[in-house]
Formats: structure tokens, sequence, C-alpha cells
């Protein structure tokens, strides 16, 4: 049998398993046994907070946008995933090294044949109204999770169930309609919501419901309240069977322009964001902030349209990242943090490795377009096709100037090859919403794997069945042989053939070129340097934030605030 075991010294199991509580989603179960908490240097004490460290303060943290909605069912915005994340506990979320899975709520799981998944919920859990958590919550989740009524955009996560029940109240049977690992992969990233309060409502109604504004969850933090287009606050939940965090709250602070939160920061008026790479610098030699890199799984990219023209031809498409030095473009806006993405997925997740980028051959990328019919023949310059220029507009999020640097500057280099790029910046809400709509010839936007990219997350981005509204192809983006890698590496059991299936479909990815990776994000962050045992193990900030203290020699007077 494979996976995570239960019955021997549970007590133990359970302090282990929920020092995890905040990492991230992502892949491969497998017979990894859970980690502990490493919380170095921790003090000695008879504290309530599970590091050891005393209990007290607040982190303010800077977001780029506010959060669409709090339900774990249907939210959708990169703001929510992470106070979500901070209120409720996934079945597994991605463990240190970010490529296996961890329990979260789970105890454990175990496949006794491969169409089979018994989920083992952790005993002692609590909602933060009082009431335990069940195995029918796990079984109401995935229920709604999967009725299209509900319009979640996380029905990939369950698209392998066939049915669930629970055989008691603390177990989960799952069969699966597909078997490979990469099934389970996606499972354990389901999020689970209580069922006493949400079974009275319409499936089609969760995401206007009430709750989606006053979240009851059972993580390490609770939801206090909800400022609409302002901020989130959340609490320390004091009854968290492990022991609470140390931090008494966290507010997230909606800032959408970077200046103003670069601002805020240098100010002492919040004590976290990430930050823009161009102002790494300008925070190098900041007073009381102190700068942290994570982990870089974040390939930036050009999602295009391939519904509309010109970038509707794989030729154009290809020609166009032929013309874009990459390596040129990252060394000069990010020096030697900088990393480009020579394809979709990041060098830390491929499982194959050896997949083939598309070069930067300015000659290669001429000789491509005039024989895809391009040539200037007015000579001004840009070449034309039917009378038409080779014209496309990629949008970007005012809230990321980086992007608008980098298309700047890819836009030189473009012209070398007869084609023009323009850049075209919209406020973060309408870029977001012109991006859903597939309202655009270019987006430049990007994507945060994790361990479970070979699968459910390729499913989620690349497979024709995700394009909107049903998931996030962008592009619009449908190869049947992409469609059938997908689907097999999904039903397949033997790593090693499913490793060989990735790599075809990597390869095949980076060759239809319907998104061009550009640049893998550096990740940065800036933290005030009075907080203790600062960690960025993954990408996100709030993965590693239940480790985080502040020595109450180094506490604000914001800090003794509670609510």
């Amino acid at each position: 049998m494979r996976g995570h075991t239960w019955g021997r010294r549970t007590a133990a199991l359970t302090t282990v398993m929920l020092a995890f509580a905040l990492a991230a989603c992502g892949g491969g179960g497998g017979d990894q046994k859970a980690q502990g908490p490493a919380d170095e240097g921790a003090p000695a004490g008879n504290f309530k907070t599970f590091t050891g460290h005393a209990p007290g303060g607040s982190l303010i943290v800077l977001a780029e946008g506010d959060p669409d909605d709090l339900n774990p069912l249907t939210y959708d915005s990169n703001t929510a995933y992470q106070l979500v994340h901070l209120m409720f506990r996934a079945l597994g979320r991605r463990d240190s090294t970010l490529v296996s899975y961890t329990p979260d709520l789970l105890q454990g799981w175990e496949q006794p044949d491969s169409a089979t998944v018994l989920l083992k919920v952790r005993p002692g859990l609590k909602w933060h109204d009082g009431r335990p958590v069940t195995a029918n919550d796990v079984v109401f989740t995935i229920e709604r999770q999967k009725d299209p009524k509900t319009a979640s955009p996380r029905t990939a996560d369950v698209a392998g169930v066939e049915t669930v029940r629970a055989t008691d109240s603390m177990t989960v049977e799952v069969k699966l309609n597909r078997t490979g690992p990469s099934t389970l992969n996606a499972l354990l990233e389901v999020v689970p919501v209580p069922r006493h309060l949400l079974e009275s409502v319409a499936p089609e109604a969760l995401r206007h419901a009430p709750f989606s504004s006053n979240p009851v969850g059972n993580g390490l933090f609770r939801f206090g309240t909800w400022q609409k287009g302002q901020q989130v606050t959340v609490v320390a939940n004091e009854d968290a069977p492990e022991g609470r965090p140390a931090l008494d709250r966290i507010v997230v602070r909606n800032v959408p322009e970077p200046t103003a939160r670069l601002t805020e920061l240098m100010n002492g008026n919040a004590d976290l964001a990430k930050i823009p790479a161009h102002q790494y610098k300008e925070l190098q030699n900041a007073r009381g902030l102190q700068l942290h890199t994570a982990a870089q799984v974040r390939p930036a990219w050009i999602t295009w349209n391939v519904n509309r023209p010109p970038v509707n031809d794989p030729a154009v498409r290809r020609a166009i990242l032929m013309g874009v030095n990459r390596q040129g473009l990252v060394s000069g806006l990010f020096g030697e943090k900088g990393s480009p993405a020579l394809s979709v997925i990041p060098p830390k997740l491929s499982p194959g490795g050896s997949a083939r980028p598309i070069p930067y051959d300015v000659n290669g990328a001429r000789q491509l377009l005039a024989q895809a019919g391009w040539v200037d023949t007015n000579r001004d310059g840009i070449v034309e096709k039917n009378g038409q220029p080779l014209r496309v507009e990629v949008e970007f999020s005012s809230s990321d100037p980086i992007r608008g640097d980098m298309l700047i500057a890819m836009q030189a280099q473009l012209k070398q090859i007869g084609v023009d790029l323009a850049p075209r910046q919209y406020e973060r809400t309408t870029w977001v919403e012109r991006l859903r709509g597939r309202n655009f010839t270019g987006s430049f936007w990007g994507w945060g794997w994790g361990p479970g990219v070979m699968g459910p997350n390729a499913e989620m981005v690349f497979h024709s069945r995700s394009i909107p509204p049903k998931g996030a192809n962008f592009a619009g983006y449908s190869n049947p042989r992409t469609d059938a890698l997908i689907d097999s590496i999904l039903a397949q059991n033997d790593k090693a053939q499913a490793q060989g299936l990735w790599q075809r479909l990597e390869q095949q990815l980076i060759d239809d070129a319907a998104y061009a990776p550009i640049f893998l994000d550096p990740e940065f962050y800036a933290a005030n340097e009075r907080f203790g045992n600062v960690k960025f193990r993954g990408p996100e900030w709030w993965e590693d934030v239940i480790y985080w203290h502040i020595p109450a020699n180094r506490r604000l007077p914001r800090d003794r605030a509670r609510g």
C-alpha cells in the first residue's frame, strides 16, 4: 500500500503534521513521512505557541489587490488564495522541498489499490465556531467542487473523482476515474469547508453567500474583519491543537501601487511586501528592512490569444520569441539574481530537464516570418502580410511596472525582426478582467507552479477543457496532441513512463509557443527587521509565516492590538 499511514503514535503524528499547516499545495504524497516544525533557536518555555516563542505582535502585509471572496470553493484571486490558506487547512500541502506533499487537514492517506484512496481526517480539529471537522465536511466539499453549478475555479482538482463517501466519521473513500499519481496530487489540494454552514446554500449561490465575506475556517489563523477595498485581518487561533502561532494577527492591506507600497515600508507603516525588481537596489540599504528571496518557480510569460490574428499563427509566435534576448533582458533588469525562463516549467520542477528552448536567433526569426508571408514591402521596418503590418499589443498590470519595463526593452529588440510590439498598461482590476475574459491579443502574466505540476497544474493551464470559464487556459490554446499527453500523464501509474510523457508534453508546449516564457520571477520580499525566524522556503510569504515571531523588545505600540 502507498501513502501516509495512521495508527501508531497518532498523538505524536498530529503535532508533527500540523506544523505544516501553512505550506502550499503541490504534488506526490508517496511514501514520504511528514516532517516536524524546524523553528531554529526557539527558546524553552511554557508558551502556548507551537514554536515556543512568546505570543504577541502584528504583521502588516501589503498586497496589490483586494480578495474577490474568501470561500475556498469559489475564490479566484491571489490575495484571496493567501488569506484562504491562512484560515483553512488543505487536505495536504507541499513540504519544504516543494516537490512532495505532507498531510494538513488529513492525518494521512492510503491507496489499497490504484483506483481507491482512503483519506483519514485528523482527530481533534475544529472549525472556528467549535464544531468538529469530520469526513462529512470533506465529502461535501468534493461534491460541491465537482458540481458545475458551483463554477469553482478549481474543478480540475477533483476531476479524477468518480465517487466519494464517508465510511465513518473520520474516513473518506474516494474512487478515481483515472489512476495516475498526479490525480492524487490534485485531490490533496482540496481545501474543505464546513458542511454544517454551507449545505443549505445552493451551489450556484455559494460565491455570493455571506460565508464568502465572513468565513469560518479551521486553520492556525481565524477570520477577523474585512474592510472591503482596504484590508483583511486574521487573528491567531488560540484553540489550534498543535498550539497557536506566535503572531497575534496578520493584516493584509490593499495597496495596488508599487511606489506607495515602498513608501509605507520605508516609513515603518507596514512590515512586509513583495517588491518588484526595480526597487530591490533602492531597499538594499534601507534602515529597518531586510531583503529576502524565495524559490523561483513562477515563470512570467506572455499569453497569446490564439484565436486572434496575427498570433493565431504558431510561426508568428515562435518568431517573436526568437527575436527576444531573454538572457539580456534579465541581466539588465535583475542583475545576477535574474534567470530567464526558457520553458513554461521552471527547471526546479521539470521532471525531464531536457527540453529544447526556442533560441534567440534574429536571422532565424526573420526567415520564419518571411516563410509565413510577412515581408517589409514598404521599407518602413515593419513586416506586412496582405497589407496588414505585424503589430501586436501586449497588456500588463500597472501594479507590476517591471513587466512594462520588460516590454519596452522587448519592443526595441523586436523591431530588429520587423515586429511592432505595443505595450498597453491597465489598472490591475481591468487587466485581470480582460485576461479572464480573453479580451486581449497578448497579456503578460505568469503562473506559480507547485509539485502538482505533472498533471493537475498542467491540465488547469494548458488543456483545452480548461479554456475559460472552465479554467485558466486564457490563451484558448487547443492542441489534440497536448490534450492527449496530459490525459495520459493523469492516468499513468509508472513514474518513468509518466516522466517520458511529460518531456514530450513540455517540448510540445515550448514549440507551440502559445505561452511565451520570458523570465523567472526573482521573488524579492522586504520584511521589517524586528521579526525573528523569518523563512521563505517556498515562493509565497504565507507558507512559513507560522514560524515568525516578534521579540518583546522589538514590538511597537500597534503590536498590542488583538482584533
